[in-house]
């Protein structure tokens, strides 16, 4: 059966029977889904859309993956910001001669993924288009006034990373060449935010960010947004198994945390965390990361990459 056989108040009716779910007082069906929010606490909101042909590819990404994905990158915003994700909404946007197959896999993956990060689907929208397009925000909370932003970090703090990079790179890689085994090509597709580390370090750290357009890439919005400058150094970068340098360096959709504190445990919520270098002045007012003693150019993924070479 195709999408538009089934219609959009049929598909509507399928979603909200699959995820009802009595712990939000009104949810999948109404105007707008009502939410409770624990006293004290700040809201943290966060959106991510998921494009055909430029986040998956139809014929190489499961639909499964493609859904816990889309709601795996929101966790990990929603940690970095060292908050507690709660609620999301899905509107997706697909022909109408989508097979149905493809888009029960997808609920699927949104389905493991509520499961696996403790979340609850609330609502969401449908409409036609050309190719698929996937829209999910999220709400999560954290305590009011306690949000760890990019903007805090301070002169001699430490770097850190959670995990390893370079790993959803090299996958991304394998699955081009239609390899599926690999475990590298399970951490491209099923991604592991790290959410709990970043409500576990919240009290802790200065800064916060997660790998999601690459090491080069995000650390740089860390130093332009505290002002300051970064050190790095290449021999402490943890590497994924056979990720190479490029990849741990630049590799996008990783969703590994990068925390800035003066000083953090070598192991968090069993996710192991690597100094990987430190906060440093700024050279006339210019806020730049080093490898090393070179200055590392940003150059993860950019949905609108200029040809500067700045």
């Amino acid at each position: 059966m195709r999408l538009r056989d089934l219609g959009e108040g049929n598909l509507i009716r399928r979603i909200r029977e699959r995820f009802r779910n009595p712990a939000i007082p009104v949810g999948i069906g109404d105007d707008a889904a009502i939410l409770d929010l624990p006293a004290d606490h700040s809201l943290v909101y966060c959106s991510d859309l998921v494009a055909e042909n430029s986040h998956f590819i139809r014929d190489i990404h499961p639909p499964d993956s493609v859904g816990y994905k889309a709601v795996a990158v929101n966790v990990s915003d929603v940690g970095a910001m060292g908050g507690v994700p709660m609620y999301f909404t899905v509107s997706v946007a697909a022909p109408g001669d989508l097979d149905l197959e493809w888009l029960d896999g997808f609920y699927t993956g949104i389905e493991k993924a509520c499961g696996d990060f403790g979340v609850i689907l609330a609502g969401g929208d449908t409409s036609s288009a050309s190719s698929i397009f996937v829209d999910v925000s999220m709400v999560g909370r954290v305590p009011a006034g306690g949000a760890v932003l990019r903007s805090g970090a301070k002169v001699g703090d430490g770097i850190y990373v959670t995990g390893a990079l370079g790993g959803s790179a090299a996958g991304l890689e394998l699955l081009r060449k239609r390899t599926l085994d690999a475990p590298a090509v399970r951490r491209h597709l099923y991604p592991e935010p790290r959410h709990k580390v970043g409500a576990a370090v919240r009290a802790l750290s200065h800064a916060m960010i997660d790998v999601s357009d690459g090491l080069s890439t995000d650390l740089g919005h860390i130093v332009e947004e505290s002002r300051l400058s970064a050190r790095i150094y290449k021999n402490k970068l943890p590497a994924a198994q056979g990720a190479s340098e490029l990849q741990v360096l630049h590799g996008g959709e990783e969703y590994e945390l990068l925390i800035v504190a003066p000083q953090l445990p070598e192991t968090i919520e069993n996710v192991p965390v690597t100094r990987i270098g430190e906060m440093v002045e700024s050279i006339d007012g210019l806020h730049r990361v080093y490898l090393d003693e070179a200055v590392l150019q940003p150059r993860g993924w950019d949905h609108y990459p200029t040809n500067s070479s700045a």
